[in-house]
């Protein structure tokens, strides 16, 4: 159906459907062409407009939710009220130890084993609250309906019209609605839960060398390279999280949850600017590109998180999990969250339903000549912090390095001199190594002078498996 008119057979479908709701009745001729659609249209019309307004009402009400003019976003965690009502009281049950020990390796003639030991199951009972009501309304004029009925061409693009804007309009508010369901989630676990937010820049640091920035990245000389490591990395991701672990959500204190999501629960959203250049640069240069499918397999698409303008980064004051209590808390303060790469969440991780959905019509206002129709409906969300979910963002990695206050230093024999060593990653454990023992000596940074010569103080650090240092030429005199 085009956006603005429905085709003749799809308009006759519709007109006998509102004649069936206004009347009770069939009409006495199948619509078949031009003439039919008229005569069961002024048939209606005689029969009173009120009764249509209604009956347009109900019509309304039981398709414009259904209609796909408009592509809403995230239909894969808008749930129904069915899966609602098993999320809004949420009992987890904890694993409790095994056994101290099995009792038939211990028994001795004579004695009893006390079968009747208490061993209670372990349950966290996790509560959802809160909802959001809206409602909406149009005016419909009794001459624009009037016309309308009397010619299928006119009925199709009233009705399509009408329908499209209405279904566009409530459609969006779903989304956007859902949007601050997940930038709260990111900003929260962001504010909250740190070791489940992962730069990938860092990561790839880490794992290769390369230091890149959120510009760098996208270079042609570095993002075909970056980004086949992006993929594998996100698929080794996906494994981690099928396997059952307390490590990819939050945990309340004394109530550690074991979790793991397999592909089929897995959902995947990432940035659309990434998805693009993967599938334009990436993909195209690849003989076999369903190779690097790791990105891209059960992924959405989002071309922006909160704002179109600026759509890779989020701002909000979040609620987030208290873990020493299992309270909600609202943040003191805005969090950010700059270069959003993506994330990937259980399917139970957060949701929105649509309840109590329902319209009516007023009765005809005679002195304005129209009627209005109201719309009534209550979204509710939920953001579940025990379950999966890692966030990706890019940020620039910190590159580990050790300064050391002096380059140089002259001593003479039995002098001491200190040397400062700045490292990053702050904290990190220093070794302090010389070249010649015999010319002088150094721990904790104090340099002890032995006997005349040279030597170098090493200063070093290691960080995910590299030595970073930096020297001090050492020269010592005898006087």
């Amino acid at each position: 159906m085009s956006v603005n008119t429905m085709s003749f057979e799809q308009s006759a479908a519709f007109l006998t459907a509102l004649y069936e709701e206004a009347t009770g009745q069939s009409p006495a001729l199948k619509i078949a062409n031009t003439a039919d659609f008229t005569s069961v249209g002024t048939t209606l019309v005689q029969a009173g407009l009120d009764p249509v307004i209604n009956a347009l009402t109900q019509i309304l009400d039981r398709t414009i939710f259904a209609m796909r003019v408009y592509n809403k976003k995230f239909d894969d965690i808008t749930i129904d009220e069915l899966r609602w009502g098993a999320v809004t009281r949420k009992i987890n049950f904890i694993d409790t130890p095994l056994d101290s020990q099995d009792n038939r390796l211990s028994l001795v003639d004579g004695q009893s084993v006390d079968p009747y030991v208490v061993k209670k199951p372990k349950a966290l009972s996790l509560q959802f609250y809160g909802n959001t009501v809206y409602q909406d309304s149009i005016t419909i004029f009794r001459d624009q309906l009037d016309s309308a009925l009397r010619d299928a061409a006119e009925f199709g693009r009233f009705i399509s019209g009408l329908m499209t804007n209405i279904s566009n309009k409530h459609k969006q508010i779903e989304e956007a609605e859902v949007r601050g369901m997940l930038v709260n989630f990111i900003t929260a676990k962001y504010l909250a839960d740190q070791p489940n937010c992962i730069n990938v820049l860092q990561a790839y640091y880490d794992e290769t060398g390369v230091s890149l920035t959120p510009t760098t990245m996208y270079n042609v000389s570095n993002f075909t390279t970056f980004m086949r490591w992006l993929g594998g990395y996100i698929e080794t991701l996906t494994d981690k999280l099928a396997e059952r672990t307390e490590k990819y959500h939050m945990n309340i204190t004394g109530k550690e949850l074991m979790r793991f999501t397999d592909n089929a629960d897995l959902k995947k959203y990432l940035s659309a600017k990434i998805a693009n250049y993967f599938s334009t640069t990436v993909a195209s240069d690849i003989f076999n590109p369903e190779r690097l499918e790791g990105i891209t397999r059960g992924m959405r698409k989002m071309t922006f998180w909160q704002n179109i303008d600026n759509p890779y980064d989020v701002k909000a004051t979040p609620a987030y999990l208290d873990v020493t209590d299992g309270s909600v808390k609202e943040a003191s303060n805005a969090v950010e969250v700059n270069n959003i790469i993506g994330i990937l969440f259980d399917r139970d991780a957060l949701g929105m339903v649509k309840r109590s959905s329902w319209s009516a019509a007023t009765p005809f206002n005679p002195n304005g000549g129209f009627y209005n129709i109201f719309w009534h409906w209550t979204q509710q969300t939920y953001n579940d912090f025990t379950e999966n979910f890692i966030l990706l963002y890019a940020a620039e990695p910190i590159v580990p390095s050790v300064t050391l206050s002096d380059d140089t230093a002259s001593l003479v024999v039995a002098g001491t001199k200190t040397l400062t060593a700045t490292v990053v990653p702050a904290g990190s454990t220093v070794v302090w190594a010389t070249s010649d023992s015999t010319v002088a000596t150094v721990e904790d940074g104090v340099i002890t002078a032995v006997s005349a010569g040279t030597c170098t103080i090493t200063a070093s650090i290691e960080v995910s498996g590299r030595t970073y240092s930096d020297t001090c030429a050492v020269t010592v005199t005898a006087s």
